[in-house]
């Protein structure tokens, strides 16, 4: 396997951190950094953290993000506005403080090969940025983004000055080209290169067809309503031809087989 430099994956554990920034990156979509009060183990990218604001428990639960950079005391998360424990977030102010668990569930491993294709659907990016940063020049990195299309161009510009060059994909063809980054994403695929995907279940599961194209690993992180985020509430359970699955431990990163069965090829 290849030394990435990514680290490895650490145990989920308490801590206190404190707001650095709040900034929209588009239509109900938040950028934040969190400064922790002590230093976190590296996170695997795919990795999440259990976010709230600090002693406040309405929601009671914190809301599973996935860290975009993980480093000693400085976490940074991207994620949408969806209800109310988003809705607080995004209110928050800097100086706020926060209460944060983790790193939880199983991340993405260091790729095995010199070729790494990442497909995402909209906020999927996420787990991808810290992978891109961490990786640098070691591995042959290529980033594919779908948008439903008009009012996601401050969003898409963000991205684009994250990942230089990432290919840009939207429904409505407003927003580079027409169609879905799966199709995309399949003009890359071939013997050699990685897949890793996050985004929409719809997506991730066309993203099986790679098989075809004679790529041989295909990740997928799965996006689940999570309750406990350490596996007791079973709410982000799924059913895979293995049997149950828990995303929140034995996840969000799965084997694409391992999730969706073996591939059908012509």
């Amino acid at each position: 396997m290849m030394d990435s430099g990514m680290g490895k994956p650490g145990s989920p554990a308490d801590r206190k951190g404190s707001l650095v920034f709040s900034r929209k990156v588009g239509e109900n979509c938040r950028h934040i950094a969190v400064e922790l009060s002590e230093a976190t183990a590296p996170s695997a990218p795919g990795q999440f953290f259990l976010v709230r604001e600090w002693g406040v428990f309405d929601p009671l639960l914190g809301r599973p993000l996935a860290s975009t950079v993980s480093g000693n005391c400085r976490l940074e998360f991207l994620f949408q506005v969806t209800g109310r424990g988003t809705s607080r977030l995004a209110s928050l102010t800097p100086g706020a403080a926060l209460e944060l668990r983790g790193p939880c569930g199983n991340g993405f491993p260091a790729p095995v090969g010199e070729k790494l294709l990442l497909v995402a659907g909209t906020l999927g990016i996420a787990p991808f940025l810290g992978a891109v940063s961490a990786l640098g020049e070691k591995v042959d990195v290529t980033a594919v983004l779908g948008v439903p299309g008009r009012g996601w161009e401050p969003f898409t510009e963000w991205c684009e000055d994250k990942i230089p060059g990432i290919r840009l994909n939207s429904d409505d063809g407003s927003l580079g080209r027409r169609g879905d980054p799966v199709e995309d994403s399949l003009t890359l695929v071939g013997p050699g290169r990685e897949l890793w995907g996050c985004g929409p279940e719809a997506m991730l599961r066309e993203l099986g067809r790679a098989y075809e194209k004679g790529c041989e690993k295909v990740l997928v992180s799965l996006e689940r309503r999570m309750g406990c985020g350490i596996g007791g509430c079973l709410s982000c359970s799924i059913t895979t031809p293995s049997g149950m699955k828990r995303v929140c431990v034995d996840g969000p990163v799965f084997d694409w087989r391992e999730v969706f069965g073996e591939p059908l090829r012509n």
